[in-house]
């Protein structure tokens, strides 16, 4: 993906900005610091001041359920899973107003003035107001992923603290023990008042149950008993009902076969009742025999031999016992099936009454099951509430706890608060915060012209160039107004001698584009520096090689005379009233290629004489004369000199100061040279910081190369 191109402006005017705060922060630091020392010298004396607090810590285990001493028996009271909310509650009812309480009197710190102060120093103590100021000195704090809870008490006794930490630890451990022994008791009596109601309950349904068992003779053999000896009654007579009829129905079909073989004695011998009875076996074998004897007679005699005849009547007679046999065999058989028939007649009819009984039963049951049933089940619950009663006896006596101490408070040695560092730490961040806001505060409120940008766009004029301010050294050094005017020619390597140089470079620039020879300076207002900024143009343009005259047109405060220590004798005045030829008036200085025209003795009216055209006859001689004349006139505000001079030159070039000329007073200075008539050449600021601070524009180019310059001279 291309990246968006960065314009070179914008990150010119960031940096720019960027100057423009940290120039601040170095111009205004004294206000930074002022600040900063007091907030830190109120937050240790504050710190001093305040009471040494202490915190006592003891450390608990919060166990989500007791010790279970007896394996199945269960607590009355279960305590939560082991969650956030249930730690949570249990923190909460460390911080309770019961344990707070508890804890007061426990230590007796009702009666204790120190804790309390002018709570329990009045006729009627509030006791919540003791609870809630005790609480608001009590944290309780869970240690992540563990089971621990913190008490943590602070106070200005740390003994006193220890004690409450170990007493809230102590009557937490109590009232939890309290709580599980009252639930207990609780139960236990709610239990006892139960179970005698369900021992009369049991006892009733017994008793009735007995009645009813004792009317339906049920005494000896209950009804389940009764009714399953009936169901298997029912199911072995079942049993041997069918196994009679197949007995008698298979006797029935042999029956019709022995009738149906009763004449055919083959068909007979099929049948295993009459081949297995030895009477018709041994009549058949006789009959048998017989067959072949008259089969052999025959054969031998023929069939009407008497022998033949005589087998004949012996065959007929084996004939007639077998069928004789056969009639016994069937009324056996007969006899069997009556027997059978009988039994199945009888087992028929005990069935039926076994049936009759069953539904008899049945009918019973519908009156006996609920009887038993409630007599079951107050049994069962009775049982159950014993029981329980039982086990919450023995949970009472066990006293077994959730909550036991990991570490008990002890005294602390160091004070927690006031802590000395953090103070002063929070001082110097709070004194910062305010000592920028303060110098954001004054600089918004400063209506100085403080920045190139800002001086151009507010006059329209180009920037000339920038006047550093001495530094302290010099300025201890050069302590009469001569001596610091002239400190350009007596210090060519000074940075201000090369920004005056700079100045004069930038003014032949416009002298190349527009003719000028003649032009004025001034300034919005007095002590902008705009007669040093006259003398130090006026020097750098005479050691340019040009023939200069400086002429002081400030009739109202002259100073150039004592710049270059000339008397105030003779001057331009003196030429304007006619006393003394202009040249005899023009003074040599001691800077080369450079001459000097004072005010001379002071007018009584300044403005009158401007005005004049011998004023202007007088500027017109002295730019015959000279390559440049350079004009020191009044500030604008006071008088309006400037105005009038500056309609007769060339141009005016408008000294401003850094950090001590207004914006107003520069706006003023523009609309009174524009009424007129003046052209502005360009802008000079004066004094500013040789570090660039409260300026838009520092000396960093200049520095090296003054040094350099000094090397090489």
């Amino acid at each position: 993906m291309d990246s968006v191109p960065i314009s070179p402006s914008k990150v010119q005017g960031n940096a720019r900005e960027l100057r423009h705060y940290l120039n601040l922060l170095r111009k205004r630091w004294p206000v930074i610091a002022t600040v900063l020392i007091v907030s830190l010298a109120v937050s240790f004396v504050v710190t001093i001041r305040q009471p040494k607090i202490y915190e006592a810590t003891c450390s608990l285990v919060i166990e989500s359920s007791a010790p279970q001493v007896l394996e199945g028996v269960k607590e009355v009271i279960e305590m939560a899973a082991a969650t956030r909310e249930f730690y949570t509650t249990q923190y909460r009812i460390i911080r309770s107003h019961e344990i707070a309480e508890r804890v007061i009197d426990r230590l007796g710190l009702a009666s204790d003035p120190s804790y309390f102060g002018a709570i329990v120093a009045s006729k009627q103590p509030n006791r919540d107001l003791m609870v809630d100021r005790l609480l608001e000195r009590v944290k309780v704090v869970g240690v992540r992923e563990s089971r621990i809870a913190n008490i943590q008490v602070r106070d200005v006794d740390p003994e006193r603290a220890t004690r409450i930490a170990n007493a809230f630890a102590d009557m937490y451990i109590e009232r939890n023990l309290d709580f599980k022994l009252e639930g207990a008791r609780s139960a236990g009596t709610w239990l006892g008042e139960q179970t005698v109601d369900l021992r009369k309950r049991l006892e009733d349904s017994e008793m009735e149950l007995y009645r009813f068992r004792k009317e339906r003779n049920l005494l000896d053999v209950n009804l389940d008993d009764k009714q399953g000896m009936t169901r298997q009654n029912l199911q072995s007579l079942n049993t041997k009902m069918t196994d009679v009829k197949a007995r008698r129905i298979e006797i029935e079909s042999i029956r019709k076969l022995i009738l149906g073989a009763k004449n055919d004695i083959n068909e007979r011998e099929s049948l295993p009742e009459i081949r297995d009875n030895p009477v018709v076996q041994k009549l058949r074998e006789n009959y048998l025999d017989l067959l072949k004897i008259k089969a052999d007679l025959e054969s031998r005699y023929g069939d009407k031999h008497p022998k033949i005849e005589t087998i004949q009547h012996q065959l007929i007679a084996v004939q007639r016992d077998y069928a004789k046999e056969l009639d016994n065999v069937l009324r056996a058989f007969d006899k069997r099936y009556e027997a059978l028939v009988e039994t199945e007649n009888s087992l028929a009819k005990w069935m039926s009454h076994e049936k009759q009984q069953a539904l008899e039963l049945a009918k019973l049951e519908t009156e006996y099951r609920p009887l038993a049933r409630d007599a079951e089940n107050n049994g069962k619950v009775y049982s159950l509430i014993n029981q329980r009663q039982k086990e919450i006896n023995l949970t009472g006596m066990l006293k077994a706890n959730n909550v036991r101490f990991l570490d008990r408070a002890s005294q602390p040695r160091m004070p927690i608060s006031p802590i000395l560092s953090f103070n002063l730490s929070v001082g110097f961040l709070v004194g910062l915060i305010f000592g920028l806001l303060l110098v954001f505060a004054i600089e918004s409120m400063d209506n100085t012209v403080k920045s190139p940008e800002a001086a151009e766009e507010l006059i329209g004029a180009p920037l000339l160039g920038l006047i550093p301010m001495l530094s302290q050294s010099k300025q201890h050094l050069i302590a009469d107004a001569p001596e610091r005017d002239l400190a350009v020619f007596n210090d060519p390597t000074s940075l201000a001698a090369e920004a005056c140089r700079s100045i004069r470079t930038n003014m032949m620039f416009i002298a190349a584009q527009k003719e000028f020879s003649l032009f004025s300076v001034t300034s919005p207002g007095p002590q902008d520096g705009k007669t040093t900024v006259a003398i130090n143009i006026a020097v750098t343009m005479a050691q340019a090689g040009g023939r200069i005259l400086l002429i002081d047109t400030d009739m109202r405060k002259p100073r150039i005379h004592k710049s270059f220590r000339l008397k105030a004798e003779k001057g331009i005045s003196s030429v304007m009233a006619g006393d003394l030829p202009l040249k005899d008036a023009i003074c040599k200085s001691d800077v080369p290629n450079l001459d000097v025209l004072p005010c001379g003795p002071m007018p009584p009216n300044p403005a009158e004489l401007l005005h004049t055209e011998r004023f202007r006859k007088i500027l017109s001689e002295c730019r015959a004369s000279y390559d440049r004349v350079i004009l020191d006139s009044p500030p604008i505000g006071p008088v309006t000199d400037p105005a009038i001079i500056g309609s007769v030159t060339d141009g005016v070039v408008l000294v401003l100061r850094a950090g001590h000329t207004t914006r107003e007073a520069a706006q003023y200075a523009r609309r009174q040279l524009g009424d007129a008539g003046a052209r502005i050449l360009g802008l000079v600021v004066n004094q500013t910081d040789r570090k660039g601070r409260g300026y838009g524009y520092g000396y960093g180019y200049y520095t090296p190369y003054g040094k350099y310059y000094r090397a090489t001279s």
